[in-house]
């Protein structure tokens, strides 16, 4: 693929990650429930009180089948970033990037596809262990740490995409620390952080869509002298 072709695929994909996630904002703002409260590990019976409030398990559904859409158009960007920043940095930086960014996505899918068999488990009578929650709070840990590792790598290749590649990378690196602090709070107390985290990610697909859109219509402005 052409770099033009690249620029236009990313604009594309970042847009429709930002999207996506202002869609799980609504979502979450009209329901009052999001997957974050299955991240910790608590008792049963906070499981069950979670779901027996109006509208929980509603919003958990819209939320994860919304994220699970995200993870297909981040999935894809990170996967096209790579092949834009071919040549501009190290090949193996990018393919440990890549790698991470990967492994995110994995930990991702399976994060939501545990908390919606949690959620079937109390909701027919299944049995569901404390060890259930302690689990699902290490991979998601894990999970936003590979990304943290991810866009850290990938900042270094925007940093060679012009003035606004580097306000792109600044706002990927305020996004580590956020997530970094998430870790060692304790979760009640995290709210603000992971609100902060949330709105930089979401910026970083806001200003990579409006890059590489620019990046696409310089290449045509070029293409239209040359001819």
């Amino acid at each position: 693929m052409e770099q033009k072709s690249l620029d236009r695929t990313l604009a594309l994909l970042a847009g429709l990650a930002a999207l996506t996630v202002a869609a799980m904002v609504a979502a979450i703002l009209a329901t009052h429930s999001s997957q974050d409260f299955f991240q910790s590990a608590r008792a049963i019976d906070d499981y069950r009180a979670f779901i027996a409030s109006p509208l929980a398990v509603l919003g958990l559904r819209l939320n994860l089948g919304l994220d699970n859409l995200f993870m297909v158009f981040y999935g894809a960007f990170f996967v096209a970033l790579a092949a834009r920043l071919r040549g501009l940095v190290d090949s193996r930086l990018i393919g440990v990037a890549l790698a991470a960014a990967m492994l995110t996505l994995l930990l991702d899918s399976l994060e939501n596809h545990h908390i919606m068999t949690t959620v079937h488990a109390l909701q027919t009578g299944l049995p569901v262990s404390p060890e259930d929650g302690e689990i699902q709070m290490i991979a998601s840990q894990v999970k936003f740490h590979a990304s943290y590792l991810a866009t850290f790598l990938f900042s270094l290749g925007f940093l060679r995409l012009g003035r606004m590649g580097r306000v792109v990378a600044v706002v990927l690196w305020c996004y580590i620390p956020f997530g970094i602090l998430i870790s060692v709070v304790p979760p009640e107390q995290a709210k603000v952080l992971a609100l902060a985290r949330t709105i930089f990610f979401v910026l970083a697909f806001v200003l990579s869509a409006i890059l590489f859109s620019s990046l696409a219509r310089k290449d045509d402005a070029t293409d239209a002298v040359a001819a």
